[in-house]
C-alpha cells in the first residue's frame, strides 16, 4: 500500500513542474549573452566546404590494349568487369569484349589469361583466375568462334605491380584477365 501513495505523491509532484514548464513563454527567458550567441553562430567557408571533382583520373576504362613487337595484348581489368570473387561477366562486358576483337586476324590463336592479387579470398585464387578467363574465352567465342584460344589461369604468380599493403591500386592492378595474340 505504501508504493502506491508514493507513485501518488510524486505524481502529484512532478504535475504542477510539468503545467509551470508548458506556460513558459519566449519572453519570460533571459536575453541571451554575447558568448550563447556567438558559439550558436557557424561561419561558412566555401574554400573548406566547397570541393571540385576532376574526371581526370576518376575513371577507369575496361581496358587496356598495348602492341609491343607485332604482339597485341588487351588488358581487361577485373574490378570492373566481376564482382569480388565471382567469375559471372554482366551482359554488358560480354559486349564489349566482343568489340574488343573485332580486329583480331581471322583464325589468330590468342591467349587468355587470368591474374589475380595475393589477398586470398572465399574463393581460390587459381581457380578464380582460372574461370574468368574461361568466362572471357566464352564471350570471344560467342562473337569470334574462328579464334583459337588458349586458356590459363595463373593467380597471383604473375604480378606487374609489386603489392603495397598501404595502396590498394597495387592490388587492384594485378587483378586482370590478358587477351593476347600476334597482329
Amino acid at each position: 500500500m505504501l508504493r502506491g501513495s508514493v507513485v501518488v505523491l510524486v505524481s502529484l509532484m512532478v504535475a504542477p513542474a510539468i503545467a509551470v514548464a508548458d506556460t513558459t513563454q519566449a519572453e519570460d527567458l533571459p536575453e541571451p549573452t554575447q558568448a550563447q550567441l556567438a558559439k550558436s553562430v557557424h561561419v561558412w567557408d566555401p574554400t573548406r566546404g566547397v570541393h571540385t571533382w576532376k574526371l581526370e583520373g576518376s575513371v577507369s576504362e575496361v581496358e587496356q590494349v598495348e602492341t609491343k613487337d607485332k604482339e597485341t595484348t588487351i588488358t581487361l581489368s577485373t574490378d570492373i568487369l566481376f564482382t569480388p570473387d565471382s567469375s559471372t561477366l554482366p551482359g554488358t562486358a560480354a559486349q564489349r569484349i566482343e568489340k574488343l576483337v573485332k580486329d583480331v586476324p581471322k583464325g589468330a590463336k590468342i591467349k587468355i589469361d587470368g591474374h589475380t592479387d595475393s589477398v586470398k579470398g572465399k574463393v581460390d585464387n587459381q581457380k578464380l583466375s582460372t574461370d574468368r578467363a574461361e568466362s572471357v574465352a566464352e564471350a570471344v567465342a560467342k562473337k569470334r568462334s574462328d579464334l583459337k584460344a588458349t586458356v590459363k589461369g595463373h593467380a597471383d604468380s604473375r604480378p606487374v605491380k609489386r603489392e603495397d599493403p598501404q595502396d590498394p591500386s597495387t592490388r587492384a592492378a594485378n587483378r586482370r584477365v590478358e587477351i593476347t595474340y600476334q597482329g
